[in-house]
């Protein structure tokens, strides 16, 4: 066995749905090392095979999905999995991560990622059993909700331990934000769900009976005992793993970072009694957790009074108790938990949703729509009988859903009348539950995440969370702290680690480094600065392929909204954001141009991406 291949399968799958061609490819060692695995090595096949100019979801679109070289073990919290594709909400690079079970299985079925391209001429599902790789049929799956299409073909193989990734009924209706879903756990934002649907691909199921090897096995093994203990005794962990981030609204509205109304206020009245960790905990039944994870962050559910009395229900998280919270000016939790399940079961973003929602409400309010635009909805901020109307209307492209399910970019431009203003995304992604007017180092990667608008590539927990002395309002430095904290995820998300060992600090970079080692015996992986490295040649590379779409500084702006406009009271009164110094700084910490936001070429070579350098001058779209 290749010494690449401990930790890894040494295999990706290749599945044409045009053609039906199924095909199995190593997996390089030059890309190992370069990339390492995960985030990584699927951006680089993005990049190396897409052509500039692809519509998302036209059949030339590929769907990347990848598991790391952790998946699979004994490490624990290690088996997310991601997608990357091109967006139909962003039109640039995107990478969607999940937890659940999927990805560790993809990888003992023997592959380390799965390459989807073209588009089936009927509905069909992909089966994959070990080296057993079909191409079904769906059309019984059609119309199915995730959870139904999961259930169906777990019973038409007889076996309820498959793993599914599967698209509810918005992503076979092209919502632009539908998601693929893994149980309840999602790749939830950019539109990937869009992609698998547009190819007339329902979902992919998995099954696997193989075994990963490792290059120490005794020393992954205290690894992970030793991790698990501080899970266990620390007093850190207790109140994250009974609850997760659900218990984050009374801290984040308390420091002035929960947005509330579109994110025009800062203040959003009775958080404190209706939507704190105190009250989700009265309505706990039991703790829920991904494969191979002991910290049991998930939070399983059930509302037994009221109006939105139900089943239990695994979550909401932290950002749909923003997205479906205080961005629509809601404290309803019953609400809340049932707009959460609807999401789940037709596979779409919670937060591109709530977002849509909290978009046409300021709309309604500044009189640009009407109810007669809203098929009669008073959209009026907390009307929780509305909202909910209206999500149903988007997840099924009816009425004025049809519009909203095109995200707010596209929304606004279709509008007009000044709706742009409101429209609270960055190269067409939604933000998430963080104020960025109170945390400039986590705003500042906010607008200059290739993604767009995601927390998850980039938080500042030296600022939201006060792990350091920061001045979380001071602009300067901040170009270098963005980042530092980027390229640190980047490289957690080769592994695939989970974001949470690493923001609460159980697993830092020291640790990182001891993982990929025991797994991969890669010398190059048993140093730090390698591993910094490798983050900054995935953000290049993510930068590059948008570059080549046509991105540019200009892309890189928060929405006018923070850059102008103070709140007017709470913990962040009178801030708004210096965009522009912000990124002058962050630029030449990246080693960018400040005038168009690419790549210089020295950064390209010194990072070993010469080609990539080349591209770009052919394209004209290397600076200098």
């Amino acid at each position: 066995m290749a010494a690449f291949t401990k930790g890894y399968m040494g295999k990706i799958l290749r599945i044409n749905l045009t053609s039906g061609q199924v095909a199995v490819e190593p997996l390089s060692e030059e890309l190992v090392k370069m990339f390492i695995g995960g985030r990584g090595i699927a951006a680089k096949i993005l990049y190396d095979e897409l052509q500039p100019g692809t519509d998302p979801l036209s059949p030339e679109n590929k769907l990347v999905f990848i598991t790391g070289p952790l998946a699979a073990t004994a490490f624990q919290s290690c088996s997310r999995w991601i997608v990357t594709t091109k967006s139909p909400l962003t039109g640039g690079m995107f990478r969607a991560s999940a937890g659940g079970g999927f990805g560790a299985e993809l990888k003992t079925a023997g592959f380390d990622a799965l390459i989807v391209e073209g588009k089936a001429e009927k509905p069909v599902y992909l089966w994959i059993k070990d080296d057993q790789v079909e191409i079904k049929a769906a059309d019984q799956l059609l119309g199915l909700l995730s959870r139904q299409t999961t259930d169906a073909i777990r019973r038409e193989m007889q076996d309820k331990k498959i793993m599914v990734a599967a698209i509810g009924p918005s992503g076979e209706k092209l919502v632009r934000f539908a998601a693929i879903v893994d149980d309840r756990r999602t790749a939830s934002r950019g539109g990937v769900g869009a992609v698998m649907g547009s190819k007339n691909l329902k979902a992919i199921a998995v099954r696997g009976s193989k075994h990963v090897a490792v290059a120490e096995r005794s020393r992954m093994l205290a690894i992970t005992k030793k991790y698990g203990e501080t899970v266990q005794t620390e007093p850190k962990f207790q109140g994250f793993r009974h609850l997760g981030t659900a218990a984050a609204v009374g801290f984040c509205h308390e420091v002035g970072v929960y947005p509330v109304k579109n994110f025009q206020e800062g203040v959003l009245e009775n958080v404190s009694g209706r939507l704190t960790g105190e009250k989700v905990d009265e309505i706990f039944i039991k703790d829920a957790y991904c494969n191979r994870c002991h910290i049991h962050c998930g939070s399983v559910l059930q509302v037994k009074d009221g109006p939105y009395a139900s089943d239990a229900i695994e979550g909401p998280e932290y950002e749909t108790l923003y997205s479906f919270g205080g961005e629509v000016g809601n404290t309803d939790l019953g609400m809340i938990i049932e707009a959460n399940r609807i999401c789940d079961d037709f596979g779409v973003d919670t937060m591109t949703a709530g977002c849509c929602i909290g978009f046409a409400m300021e709309l309604y309010e500044k009189g640009i729509l009407t109810k007669d635009d809203l098929d009669g909805l008073d959209l009026t901020w907390g009307n929780h009988e509305a909202i909910i109307a209206l999500l149903k209307k988007i997840v099924n492209r009816e009425g004025i859903g049809d519009l909203l399910a095109e995200g707010t970019r596209i929304a606004a431009r279709k509008i007009g009348r000044g709706a742009e203003k409101y429209a609270m995304q960055v190269k067409g992604l939604e933000l998430p539950g963080y104020e960025p007017r109170g945390i400039k180092a986590g705003g500042l990667n906010l607008a200059t995440a290739a993604l767009g608008a995601s927390h998850c590539v980039g938080q500042s927990p030296e600022e939201i969370m006060g792990t350091e002395t920061v001045d979380r309002f001071a602009a300067e430095e901040k170009g270098a702290m963005c980042k530092r904290n980027q390229d640190k995820v980047a490289i957690y998300e080769t592994g695939i680690v989970c974001i949470f060992p690493m923001a609460l600090k159980l697993v830092g970079l020291t640790g990182l480094k001891d993982m990929l080692y025991a797994a991969t015996g890669i010398e190059q992986f048993n140093s730090e600065d390698y591993l910094l490295s490798v983050g900054e040649r995935i953000w290049n590379i993510e930068k590059a392929f948008n570059v080549r779409e046509g991105f540019d500084r200009k892309d890189d702006y928060l929405p006018e909204r923070f850059i102008k406009e103070p709140l007017e009271r709470g913990p962040v009164k009178g801030h708004t954001v210096e965009m522009d110094q912000l990124l002058d700084d962050y630029y030449e910490a990246r080693g960018w141009d400040k005038q168009t936001g690419a790549p210089l070429r020295a950064t390209l070579e010194r990072l070993g991406l010469v080609g990539v350098a080349d591209e770009l001058e052919r394209m004209g779209k290397l600076p200098g």
